[in-house]
């Protein structure tokens, strides 16, 4: 596409308010579009943000000013600026402001070089056009084409819930498939093919984990309180013991060794992670629901495949006596992270339902 819709909100957005800003009775109207172009970025939840740290900006910045330049203004023009805009980053970082501090000094800076004697009426003004520019982008952006952090946030997770179910299938496969000699440049493609799955599932998570100040912004006061939130955190930290067992699996060798009295074991620990990516895929689906509404956990617990809860017969197989120590501490290791993975399953269900009933 030669113009994206976000591209052409922002244009249509700035350019209404400019027209405006030209037609209004007050002057100064450029600022309004202005304020626009800095806010009406990203996600709805996003632009919350900036356009709080803008408008607090602004109005520190308009405090700042007329105090330093009541109590400063005998003193020599570059030593009372200076001084006003040290009050300014100092107020600035008391009160939490990561880049709105910069556009109150850019207050500061053109109350005292340009507009020294109108500071009471350009303050005000000024003051109103941001407020007026940070509304309307924020309305379009909640109305037009809306990009909602919420919504941005549950398809990111629904695709990261995909592609993780099919790493674990892929690790269920290959302890399935008899581990036979193959090629030196098929053995180090294969494996490569599993490290760039797993750096991608990792990149992924890291996306969900960065989305999530836009998110609690979009969900207003106290968002830790919000089920949505609380959710999406609860699916997060799910996600990311997984990976870790994804990760786990890949980095043990699988050999032609590994086979014979172990045959059982191994078609167990793939059962459980063919059912733990189904899981996974019952997860997805539970996000499909739109936005406003919250999503509700599968209707049943998971249950183990029957192989796997009969997995202490195999391991009373005498014939394992005669493997060696690694081997052995290969195949425990894998039960640890196929277990690890039902576990992270069970108690995310759990705390998924826990979640319902308390908001319910």
């Amino acid at each position: 596409m030669l113009i994206r819709r976000s591209e052409l909100r922002l244009a249509l957005t700035a350019g209404l308010l400019n027209g405006l800003g030209a037609l209004a009775p007050l002057g100064y109207g450029f600022y309004a579009p202005m304020a626009v172009l800095v806010v009406c970025t990203g996600t709805y939840g996003g632009s919350i943000g900036l356009g709080r740290q803008r408008l607090l900006g602004s109005v520190v910045g308009g405090v700042v000013l007329v105090v330093t330049f009541t109590g400063l203004s005998h003193l020599p023009l570059p030593l009372g600026l200076s001084l006003s805009l040290v009050a300014m980053r100092l107020v600035g970082a008391a009160l939490g402001l990561e880049v709105g501090y910069k556009v109150g000094s850019n207050i500061i800076v053109m109350g005292w070089l340009v507009h020294d004697g109108e500071l009471g009426i350009w303050v005000p003004v000024r003051l109103f056009w941001t407020a007026a520019g940070i509304l309307v982008a924020l309305l379009c952006l909640r109305l037009f084409w809306p990009d909602l952090a919420v919504e941005g946030n549950r398809q990111r997770l629904r695709r990261f819930l995909s592609d993780l179910g099919g790493a674990l299938v892929v690790q269920a496969d290959r302890l399935e498939v008899p581990a036979v000699p193959a090629p030196p440049g098929a053995l180090v493609a294969a494996r490569r093919r599993e490290l760039e799955t797993a750096q991608g599932l990792r990149r992924q998570l890291v996306a969900l984990r960065q989305a999530m100040p836009a998110v609690a912004d979009e969900l207003g006061n106290n968002p830790t309180s919000h089920a949505t939130f609380r959710l999406f955190q609860l699916l997060n930290g799910a996600g990311s013991q997984l990976v870790g067992v994804v990760d786990g699996l890949r980095l043990l060798e699988h050999t032609p060794a590994d086979r014979g009295p172990l045959e059982g074991l191994h078609s167990a620990q793939a059962d459980l992670l063919r059912a733990v990516a189904g899981r996974l895929e019952q997860w997805r689906h539970c996000l499909e629901v739109p936005h406003r509404h919250r999503p509700a956990p599968p209707a049943t617990a998971m249950t183990p495949p029957a192989r796997w809860g009969n997995l202490e017969r195999s391991l009373h197989d005498p014939d394992l006596n005669r493997f060696d120590l690694t081997l052995l501490q290969r195949n425990a290791s894998r039960l640890m992270l196929c277990g690890q993975a039902l576990r992270s399953v069970e108690q995310a269900e759990h705390s998924w339902r826990v979640l319902g009933e308390g908001t319910g």
